[in-house]
C-alpha cells in the first residue's frame, strides 16, 4: 500500500520505520514478491538484497539508503519512483533494501558493508548517497571505507552518534516490537517522528500499518534497532572529504536536532534545519527534495 496526500507520495518507507511502505507479509522469498519491474534482486555474501532502479541509465548513480524498516520499502517501488521523479532525468536512481533476512549481529557497519558489496556488483562508482536516519549512518561509514566510490553525501535526519538520541524512544520501540504489538509500535513511531498536526491528521493510517506484521519483520526490526547500539563515528568525521549536504529538523525527538547541527559544524558543510518539524520532516516539507536537487546541481 502507498499513501498519497494532495498528489504527493508520503515516503515513510524512506524513514525510520516504513509506515506507508506496503502491506502484506515479507518472508524470505523476495523474488516471488516483486510486483514491480523496478525491483531487482542480487545475492551478497550475507544473503539476498533487493533494490529499486529507475531514472537515466546514462546518469550518475544516486543511491538512496532508507532508515530502519518494519516492512521492506521494495513494495512501494512505484510510489518511490513517483516521489523521486525530480532526479530521474539526470540520475540513475537506486534504492537499496537491507538483506531480506537479517543475520544476528547485523549492525550499521555490516549494513554499510552489504551496501558497498551491492555497489561493487552493480559497478557503481562516483555515486551520490542519500542516507535517511540509520541510512545516513550507513552512508557516512561507506564514505569512510570507500571514499573513491562516493561523489557526495546527502544526510537526512541522521547523526554521527547517539549522543542526543532519546533512549526512551528506542526502548519503547524495542519493547513494542518484542511484544509483537504492531499497531502500538506504529502509534508510537508516528507520535515521536512527526509533528503533532501531521500525526493527528494521519493517525489512523499510521496505526493501520501495524496490522498483520510477520514474525520475520519483527525480528529484522529488532536486529536493526540493536544494530545502532554504541554507534559513534564522531572522531572519524573529519576524514570525509566529499561534498555533504545535511537536512535536519528542529524538533527531532529521535536523534536530536543538535545531531544535524554538529554534523554541519564538524564537516564544515552546507545544510538546512527545518524549525518546527520532527524527525520525519522528509515526509512533511514540500521543498525537501527540491533542496537536495538544487544542492546537487550547484556542485556538479
Amino acid at each position: 500500500m502507498s499513501f498519497r496526500r494532495k498528489g504527493t507520495v508520503l515516503l515513510a518507507a524512506i524513514a525510520a520505520a516504513s509506515l506507508f511502505a506496503c502491506s502484506g507479509k515479507n518472508e524470505a522469498a523476495p523474488a516471488e514478491e516483486e510486483s514491480s519491474s523496478l525491483v531487482r534482486t542480487l545475492k551478497t555474501s550475507q544473503g539476498d538484497m533487493r533494490y529499486i532502479r529507475f531514472g537515466n541509465p546514462e546518469g550518475d548513480p544516486f543511491v538512496i539508503l532508507p532508515g530502519v524498516s518494519l516492512r521492506s520499502v521494495m513494495n512501494s517501488a512505484e510510489a518511490i519512483k513517483d516521489a523521486y521523479d525530480l532526479f530521474a532525468e539526470d540520475y540513475d536512481v537506486y534504492v537499496f533494501d537491507r538483506l531480506s533476512v537479517f543475520p544476528e549481529g547485523y549492525d550499521v557497519n555490516a549494513m554499510a558493508a552489504s551496501a558497498l558489496e551491492a555497489m561493487d556488483q552493480l559497478s557503481l562508482s562516483d555515486a551520490t548517497l542519500m542516507g535517511v536516519s540509520q541510512g545516513g549512518m550507513m552512508a557516512m561509514i561507506m564514505a569512510l571505507i570507500a571514499p573513491e566510490k562516493i561523489e557526495a553525501l546527502i544526510l537526512c535526519s541522521t547523526a554521527a552518534s547517539l549522543k542526543y538520541a532519546d533512549p526512551a524512544v528506542f526502548e519503547e520501540w524495542t519493547r513494542l516490537a518484542e511484544e509483537k504489538n504492531g499497531p502500538g509500535l506504529m502509534e508510537s513511531f508516528g507520535r515521536f517522528v512527526y509533528s503533532p498536526d501531521f500525526f493527528n491528521t494521519y493517525k489512523d493510517v499510521i496505526i493501520a500499518q501495524g496490522n498483520d506484521v510477520s514474525d520475520l519483520e519483527f525480528k529484522n526490526f529488532l536486529i536493526s534497532m540493536k544494530g545502532m547500539e554504541g554507534f559513534d563515528i564522531t572522531d572519524r568525521l573529519s576524514r570525509i572529504s566529499c561534498p555533504v549536504f545535511v537536512l535536519g529538523a528542529g524538533e527531532d525527538k529521535v536523534l536530536g536536532a543538535q545531531a544535524s547541527v554538529d554534523l554541519m559544524n564538524t564537516l564544515g558543510c552546507e545544510g538546512y534545519i527545518y524549525e518546527g518539524k520532527g524527525h520525519g520532516v522528509f515526509d512533511e516539507a514540500p521543498d525537501y527534495r527540491p533542496r537536495i536537487k538544487e544542492f546537487l546541481d550547484r556542485i556538479q
